[in-house]
């Protein structure tokens, strides 16, 4: 299966990463995609330093997809001032088709952040779509509509899992090892929580997570519901000790 993560920023992929290290073992295939290339991710610098913020956060996003084998996309617009438009919808169909989603993890559609919830109703709308060749004409029409998967967004934004993806110590360390090579956002999350960075949040709410099922370490996660777009929970590995 071709597994496509379609987030607002580099690092946003942070949330599901343990899942995706299990599809990985499993033999699956991926693809990333961001809306933007992060240029504001470099908050306590002059803007500017907007430029050299996405030429970092770039190459960060690429040595995380590189570990999976997969290609990374940005469709380059402008962080914290993305709005949808019929070309920024139109790019988003055309490269769900030319990279072959088939199932999409993506931002849940109450979020902190207006990037993060744009993008989940882009994802939601795109995905319909780009079966079908009348819209945004381009190669590689889907035989179907990519199924989406929204990720847990953290506490506060009425997200209340219904499917689980348990993982292991090992999962849990190379996950913390791909969240640091955003080595860029590291730094800025030291900066607001004083010393903690995505990689410890990330642990301690997987920890957290995973207490819920009885396991180290888990991520959680909710099928979209809209018709053509709801996926099955087969799609999701299941838990370490079932066949």
């Amino acid at each position: 299966m071709k597994y496509v993560c379609v987030f607002a920023h580099p690092d946003d992929e942070m949330r599901c990463l343990g899942t995706l290290l299990r599809l990985r073992d499993a033999g699956h295939e991926f693809a990333f995609v961001t809306i933007t290339t992060g240029d504001k991710g470099l908050p306590y610098h002059p803007p500017e330093e907007q430029q050299r913020a996405a030429e970092i956060r770039t190459v960060e996003m690429q040595e995380v997809a590189a570990y999976f084998d997969a290609e990374y996309v940005s469709l380059a617009r402008e962080d914290g001032f993305v709005i949808e438009d019929a070309e920024l919808r139109a790019d988003l169909i055309r490269t769900l088709r030319r990279v072959g989603a088939e199932i999409v993890f993506t931002h849940w559609t109450t979020d902190y952040n207006p990037d993060h919830v744009l993008t989940a109703k882009l994802v939601t709308d795109s995905a319909l779509l780009a079966p079908l060749s009348s819209f945004a004409p381009s190669p590689g029409v889907l035989a179907h509509a990519p199924r989406i998967w929204y990720v847990d967004p953290g506490p506060g934004h009425g997200f209340e899992a219904t499917h689980f993806v348990a993982f292991g110590p090992e999962h849990a360390q190379r996950k913390a090892e791909l969240i640091r090579s955003h080595r860029s956002q590291m730094d800025v999350m030291r900066e607001l929580s004083g010393g903690e960075d995505y990689a410890d949040q990330m642990a301690e709410q997987d920890r957290f997570t995973g207490r819920r099922l009885l396991v180290d370490h888990a991520e959680s996660f909710r099928p979209c519901l809209t018709e053509r777009r709801i996926p099955w929970p087969s799609d999701l590995p299941a838990h370490p000790g079932l066949v």
